[in-house]
């Protein structure tokens, strides 16, 4: 009677040159999603401006688009991770922390703050490294990141049982 249940091991019937396939579509969308971001980020940045009034004005489509890569990159890194922590592969393990919530939330204060320091006076001279620095606060939220969300989790539990 159960003869029509798939078993999750005969999915792959060729397990390596199958689950290489897989994880190398994976990275060509994990890369084309964190390229999009970024170019869109960049836009974001570029239409980001402050009017003599104190008001923050910026491209919210730019902002949007950069949501949606992101969203395209975490899926193919989060099935690519469970893909390859099937067989206890070193992929997942070295790519997880790119999905971490505190590793982008890091990026995204960094690249606010770039984006109201870029247009204050004293900052004009070191506005060159405003993108060396969000690539920078990506390296630091890599090793960051998963510290933080441990963290997070263990206050989080703390929480729920005061």
């Amino acid at each position: 009677m159960n003869n029509n249940r798939i078993n999750p091991e005969e999915i792959y019937l060729n397990k390596n040159t199958e689950a290489e396939g897989i994880l190398k579509n994976r990275l060509i969308g994990m890369t084309l999603g964190l390229f999009l971001a970024h170019v869109y980020v960049a836009l974001a940045l570029y239409y980001t401006s402050i009017d003599d009034k104190g008001y923050f004005h910026t491209s919210w489509l730019a902002l949007f688009g950069t949501f949606v890569s992101s969203m395209i990159f975490c899926y193919h890194i989060g099935i690519s991770k469970v893909i390859s922590e099937k067989d206890n592969g070193i992929y997942g393990r070295y790519f997880s922390p790119l999905i971490s919530p505190s590793l982008w939330g890091f990026v995204l204060v960094v690249i606010a703050v770039l984006s109201v320091f870029q247009w204050q006076p004293w900052f004009m001279p070191y506005s060159a490294w405003a993108w060396p620095l969000t690539f920078v606060s990506i390296v630091i939220g890599y090793f960051i990141g998963p510290v933080f969300d441990r963290i997070f989790k263990v206050i989080g539990q703390f929480f729920r049982r005061v």
